[in-house]
Formats: C-alpha cells, structure tokens, sequence
C-alpha cells in the first residue's frame, strides 16, 4: 500500500486550499515533498549563483527591506550594499550547510565553498534531500533567499505596487505588482508575498484585478 501525505514545505501552494490539505500538494512512499515543490526547489538552487552575481550589479545607497536572521522573522533596513552583502552571505552560508549536511550523511567529500559548486551538488543529491525529514525546511529556506536576493539584485529595474490580497483559495499573501522596463529580460507581472506558484503575466492582469476586486466585496 502507498503511503499518502502531505507535503512538508510551509511555502507549498499546490494543494486545493481546503481544510484538509492546508493548500499543500500531496506526496506518496518516503517523499516529504510534492512534485511542485521539488521542482521549485531545482530551480530555485540552479537560479541562485546568477542572483548571487546579480546582486552586486548596480550597488547604490538605495534603502530596501530585507528579513534577517535574528530576530528569524524580524525586518529591518540597510543600504543596498550592506542587504546584498548579507543576502550574498546567506546564500553561501545556507548552501554550505545543507551540502555539509549531505557530506556527512554520505561520507563524502565536501564542495568548494562556492556557490556555483554548491548549488550544483546539492543538485547531485535532490533525491536524497526531497526524503530528508527536514526537505519542508529546505524548500521553504531556499524559497526564502531566493525572492529577497532577486528584490535586491533588481531592485533599480522594479516597480513595486501593493495590490491587495491574493485570490488564490486557502492563501494568505498580499499581491504586489512587478513593473519592470521594456529592455529588462524578466517580463512585468504580479506575485504573491508568499507563494512563487502565485503569478501572473501582464495580460492577465485585467482579469486578475476583477477577481481581486470580488474577493474584497467590489464586485466585478
């Protein structure tokens, strides 16, 4: 018999939003992440070296928000340089110490405290660390890194707008439009503060802010 359950990333938004799955996806056998989440977590980890190098582009005294470790969940404000000094340092840090974590448990040799070569071994090892009782954490670490180090990396290319709640069932992010300029790679569009999985293209934003404006009592 398979064993069903629920995924372990707090950040996962693949489920439907009910009582019963909390908004989570489901995973089977000894896995502890659903199949949404370990492919958010690959691309997140392949995506982490450029937004390391990224996010010494353009440095300027700019203040943003950035989470900081201590207190885990407490906000302040830095310069840009100082945010993308302790962004930079974060990736590395919390890169090494799962590839530590990966080492030890197969007794092999550690990476170079690089972040490229990190991020590709912890690749290497995606299956192990997606049955790894703390995969939840991993996911939800790295999510983490990654939308701050893209806040800082892009943040002379960004417009932020604050739209209002998120329409996805069960969520509880804020949506925040993304305006970028034409020559930028990475189109426009609008994110929630807590799920990666919710976003949406500049062409559906008219139908997006119709379904904003219902779920906050505006009607369509």
């Amino acid at each position: 018999m398979i064993r069903l359950g629920l995924c372990q990333a707090a950040s996962c938004r693949s489920g439907n939003g009910g009582a019963t799955t909390g908004g989570r996806g489901s995973v089977d056998g000894s896995g502890q992440l659903c199949p949404d989440c370990r492919n958010r977590l690959v691309s997140d980890l392949l995506n982490i070296p450029i937004l390391y190098s990224d996010c010494n582009r353009g440095l300027n005294p700019k203040v943003v928000r950035v989470i900081r470790k201590t207190p885990r969940r407490g906000v302040a404000h830095d310069s840009i340089s100082s945010v993308a000094t302790e962004i930079r340092s974060a990736m590395r840090g919390t890169l090494a110490s799962w590839a530590g974590l990966v080492a030890e448990e197969h007794r092999l040799a550690r990476p170079a405290r690089d972040v490229s070569a990190l991020s590709r071994y912890l690749c290497r090892h995606i299956e192990w660390l997606s049955r790894h009782p703390a995969a939840g954490e991993l996911v939800d670490e790295i999510s983490e890194l990654t939308r701050k180090a893209h806040e800082v990396a892009y943040s002379e290319r960004v417009r932020r707008v604050s739209l209002g709640r998120c329409p996805a069932p069960g969520c509880d992010g804020e949506l925040v439009a993304q305006m970028r300029s034409r020559d930028d790679v990475t189109p426009s569009e609008i994110a929630c503060s807590v799920s990666s999985q919710h976003a949406w293209p500049a062409t559906s934003w008219a139908r997006l802010a119709r379904q904003v404006r219902g779920g906050q009592g505006g009607g369509a």
